[in-house]
């Protein structure tokens, strides 16, 4: 017999125990709500070394094996509202500006600094890890009277009336089933007022509500991917190995980088991004090395040689690394609408994920979280108003995230070497400080402010067409001064 959970009209389930969803479960427990948080994984938090014991593949572990997360404004004030950001920050690092690795670049030492704000020097994005901020999250949910946590439960159907059914991910199941009416009734069986789906970019909320209501759905993978690596404190000081800690390095190679995080423990998370398969620049025509060519120790090595030669001395097994870690896929995903009426609604990743050159992703799950609660609060708790008003209302955003966060690869990889973009940034910078309110740097809007990002994007696009306007007046000024000029030249050779 399947276990069925209590439930009354003021009850949620959360689906997705990551950074979304635990996040969710707080902030909807401190209104009054009862919450169960289901998890499809097994309970992570064991120490890291009982894992590697008992013969657990870290790399097939999204927590364990992740790319390092960029903390910003957003994030740091979706965790403020719940009283989480002085303990979420307790070990994040910051980042004040990106640290370029040119071509000639030797001994980790960054060729250029590019400060993230011109302006305003105290602006920092955070170094903080995916694991202990999930794990802290978690931590305090089940603290919370009123909050079940419900480990290795994996979702499996919902139905029209919204009856959830949950597997245990211990029990033995057939294949998925072919239609919508031919299903397993599960383990667990839970109709709550409200269902969150925060169960990332393969949700199985999203996949249900595909079968309650036409929804527009679209996953599209990127031809690149990315592979960890680590470059560990200097053996002989116990120190950052690299000068400048408190940056984001970057070593831009056109349609690849690779890019370093700093840790607490004075490590740095690099990640290298690439195509899967070699191929040719798009901008250039020169060749482009493939991710999954590198197999051997000899290919690995002259790969880094020729791209990245004064990482080498910093990671003593780069090649038997780079072998280990594995290559992982990028997805974006865009949904519409995020809803099913007022009983199901989509956050995070399961709205709207994005690929992470922007550094938004927790970022957007957090403040999904926060606009939310701001519009069940507004609606005085009146979920059949607030959930189908905010699914409309936020969907452009999640839209929006994912278009700048596909457009800054390539300001990334490509732009952020150039002498040519270190000067628009600069002039940025100086357009911020002169006119703080009316021009505001695309990034600064996205990291540092709650500009809604879909208004960000059409802020930044006024802003253009303003400077263009601007120098086309400048323009025709210059060539009015010049006609001018001549002709009162002319004008005295014919007195």
């Amino acid at each position: 017999m399947p276990e069925m959970i209590p439930t009354d009209g003021n009850t949620v389930a959360v689906v997705g125990g990551g950074l979304g969803g635990a996040l969710a479960a707080i902030a909807l427990q401190q209104r009054g709500f009862t919450v169960h948080l289901f998890e499809g994984r097994e309970d992570w938090r064991v120490d890291t070394k009982k894992a590697l014991d008992k013969g657990e593949d870290q790399s097939r572990s999204a927590i364990k094996r992740s790319i390092n997360l960029a903390m910003s404004h957003r994030g740091r004030r979706a965790l403020a509202a719940v009283g989480l950001e002085e303990a979420a920050m307790a070990d994040a690092i910051p980042m004040r500006c990106r640290a370029i690795h040119s071509d000639a670049a030797t001994g980790g030492n960054p060729d250029s600094l590019l400060p993230y704000d011109q302006v305003d020097s105290t602006n920092a994005i955070y170094s903080v890890g995916r694991e202990r901020l999930n794990n802290m999250l978690l931590d305090r949910a089940e603290a919370l009277d009123h909050v079940t946590v419900h480990f290795g439960a994996k979702l499996t159907h919902i139905s029209p009336d919204g009856m959830l059914h949950f597997c245990y991910a211990a029990t033995k199941r057939t294949s998925a089933p072919g239609t919508y009416n031919d299903y397993q009734q599960g383990d667990i069986l839970f109709k709550p007022r409200l269902t969150i789906g925060a169960d990332g970019a393969y949700s199985a909320t999203r996949e249900a509500m595909l079968r309650l209501q036409p929804l527009n759905f679209k996953r599209e993978y990127i031809p690149h991917g990315y592979k960890e690596l680590t470059i560990p404190p200097d053996p002989k000081t116990g120190d950052f190995a690299m000068s400048v800690p408190e940056a984001l390095h970057v070593w831009p190679r056109g349609e690849f980088m690779l890019i370093g995080l700093p840790n607490p423990d004075k490590s740095f998370t690099c990640t290298l991004f690439a195509p899967f398969k070699s191929g040719k620049d798009s901008l250039t025509g020169a060749d482009l090395p493939g991710m999954l060519d590198q197999e051997t120790p000899a290919q690995i090595e002259s790969y880094f040689q020729k791209y990245f030669p004064d990482v080498i001395p910093l990671i003593p097994d780069y090649i038997a690394e780079y072998q280990r870690n594995p290559a992982c896929q990028l997805v974006t995903i865009r949904a519409r609408p995020w809803n099913f009426n007022d009983s199901i609604v989509l956050i995070g990743d399961a709205a709207h994920a994005t690929v992470p050159f922007y550094g938004q992703g927790m970022n957007a799950a957090f403040e999904d979280v926060m606009v939310l609660c701001e519009y069940i609060d507004k609606h005085s708790l009146n979920l059949a108003e607030a959930i189908p008003a905010f699914a409309a209302d936020r969907q452009p955003d999640g839209e929006a995230i994912g278009t700048l966060s596909l457009h800054n690869y390539r300001v990334m990889s490509h732009s952020s070497g150039s002498a040519l973009f270190r000067l628009q940034k600069r002039f940025e910078g100086v357009l911020n400080w002169a006119f703080p309110t009316w021009w505001i740097p695309l990034y600064k809007m996205v990291a540092f402010t709650s500009i809604p990002y879909a208004e960000a994007i059409e802020r930044a696009e006024a802003q253009d067409r303003a400077l263009e306007r601007a120098g086309n007046v400048l323009k025709l000024g210059t060539a009015a001064l010049a006609i001018y000029a001549a002709w009162t030249r002319l004008d005295q050779r014919l007195k």
